[in-house]
C-alpha cells in the first residue's frame, strides 16, 4: 500500500490500527523525531500492545532541535507497561539520523509488515504534513525483513557510542547539554523561522488549505509526568507546564466514534443527481446523514473557490432520509470524488474527477478500505458498485 497523506490517507490512523490489531507481537520503530504531540495519539494502543506481552524497540534522533523532552519522557513513561527499549542515535561529526521505519513482526505466525516513508512521530508527521510511505506485507524470513532488522540492530548498537539507551538519567543529560528542548520552545522556534521566511515575500505565492489533526486522547501535566520518570527540567531548556504528555493508563477504544470533531475526514465517491438540469447536485446517503459527521452542519466550504454551499435535509415520512448538497466543481466531472474535513471553522471539501491525480489517490484509499479489519469502506448498493456512493472515514 502507498500512503499519500493527508489527501487520501492518515498514517497515524493506520499505524494505531496496526498496533492495536492483535496481529503482531514485536514492533521496531526508527524515526528522526519524536514529540509528545505524536506519542499522545499512539500511547493508548502502545499501552495495550505492551500489556499483551508485545515487545517494542524504538530508536530516535535528536538532530535539528525537533525531538523534545516531553516526547522522550512520554516514551519512558510507557516502559512500565512491558518490554520496551528506547535508544537515541546521534553522530557528533554532523550526519543527521533521519530514517522513518516501522516494522511489525509476529514470531508465531512468521508474518511481517514493513512501512518505510517520511512520517516522524509528531502530530504533524502522523496526520497533517504532506507525507509519503510504502507498506509491504511479507514473510518474516524474507530478505527484505532481514535487511530491515539488521539496520535497526545497527542503529541501536551502543558499542561505537553513536547510540545510547534512553534512561531518565540520560534524558537529564540531554536536557542539560541542550540536545533536546521543550515542545513549546520547539514550536516557537519553528514559528519564528516560518515568519521570517514569509516576510521576504510581499504577497503569498501559494494557496492555503487547512489540514487538522484528530483530537488528542487525554493526558497528564508535563511536570508530573516528567517527575514520574525522574526527569528534572533544566534552566537551559525550560518546560511549559501547559503541555501534556500521554497518560500511560489509557486503553484503546473498543469502537470508533463517527462524531464530527476537528480533524475528522470523510472520503466519498459521490453520484450526480439524476435530474438533467442539476449536474452539480449530489446526495449524502442516509447512513452517513445519520452519523454525526454532518450533525449541525448547514453548509460546507469549497477549498477550490472559497465559497460556502448549503447542506439541505431531504425528508421522508417526517425524518431525514438524505442530505442534498451542491458541489459546483463536479459539473463537468464524469466520476466525482470528494474529500470532506472538519476544521475549526467548519467543514471544508475538495472535489476531483476520479481520473485526476488527486481523485485517483482518494479512489485508491477507498479501494484499500476493503482490505482492513474491520472493513472501512461502505457502499449504498454493495451489489451494484458502479452506481453506488462509496464512503470511508479516515
Amino acid at each position: 500500500m502507498f500512503y499519500s497523506q493527508p489527501l487520501s490517507t492518515r498514517f497515524g490512523t493506520d499505524l494505531i490500527g496496526h498496533v492495536s490489531s492483535g496481529a503482531w507481537n514485536q514492533l521496531d520503530i526508527a524515526v528522526a523525531w519524536v514529540r509528545e504531540s505524536g506519542i499522545r495519539h499512539l500511547s493508548p494502543s502502545l499501552v495495550s500492545f505492551l500489556k499483551a506481552s508485545g515487545k517494542v524497540r524504538l530508536v530516535v534522533g535528536v538532530d535539528l532541535d525537533n525531538t523534545t523532552a516531553e516526547g522522550l519522557a512520554s516514551l519512558l513513561a510507557l516502559k512500565v507497561h512491558g518490554s520496551m527499549s528506547v535508544y537515541i542515535n546521534h553522530n557528533e561529526s554532523g550526519p543527521i539520523f533521519h530514517p522513518k521505519l516501522y516494522l511489525f513482526r509476529n514470531l508465531i505466525t512468521s508474518k511481517a509488515k514493513l512501512i518505510v516513508g517520511s512520517n516522524n512521530i509528531t502530530e504533524a508527521g502522523l496526520f497533517r504534513n504532506t507525507e509519503a510511505g510504502l507498506k509491504v506485507d511479507c514473510a518474516i524470513g524474507d530478505p527484505l525483513i532481514a535487511s530491515a532488522v539488521s539496520a535497526i540492530d545497527a542503529w541501536c548498537d551502543t558499542s561505537l557510542g553513536i547510540a545510547q539507551e534512553l534512561t531518565p538519567q540520560f534524558l537529564n543529560k540531554l536536557l542539560a547539554a541542550g540536545y533536546v528542548t521543550s515542545e513549546a520552545a520547539a514550536r516557537a522556534a519553528a514559528a519564528a523561522r516560518a515568519g521570517s521566511s514569509r516576510k521576504l515575500a510581499a504577497k503569498k505565492l501559494f494557496a492555503s488549505v487547512v489540514v487538522s489533526p484528530p483530537p488528542k486522547p487525554p493526558g497528564t501535566p508535563v511536570a508530573a509526568a516528567l517527575g514520574a520518570v525522574g526527569v528534572k527540567p533544566s534552566p537551559k531548556a525550560p518546560l511549559s507546564t501547559k503541555t501534556t504528555v500521554a497518560t500511560p493508563a489509557q486503553v484503546i477504544p473498543t469502537a470508533v466514534t463517527l462524531a464530527g470533531p476537528v480533524g475528522q475526514v470523510l472520503l466519498m465517491r459521490v453520484r450526480k443527481a439524476q435530474v438533467k438540469d442539476r449536474p452539480t447536485q449530489t446526495q449524502i446517503p442516509k447512513d452517513v446523514a445519520k452519523a454525526s459527521f454532518f450533525a449541525g452542519v448547514t453548509s460546507v466550504l469549497s477549498v477550490h473557490s472559497g465559497q460556502s454551499h448549503g447542506v439541505h435535509p431531504a425528508m421522508a415520512r417526517g425524518t431525514v432520509n438524505t442530505l442534498k448538497l451542491e458541489i459546483p466543481e463536479m459539473r463537468s466531472m464524469t466520476d466525482p470524488i470528494v474529500r470532506f474535513e472538519h476544521t475549526a471553522t467548519g467543514v471544508q471539501y475538495e472535489a476531483y474527477d476520479k481520473t485526476s491525480a488527486q481523485g485517483a489517490a482518494i479512489w485508491a484509499s477507498l479501494i484499500a478500505g476493503f482490505t482492513g479489519k474491520p472493513v472501512s469502506t461502505r457502499l449504498t448498493k454493495p451489489s451494484s458498485p458502479n452506481t453506488s456512493t462509496w464512503w470511508r472515514f479516515i
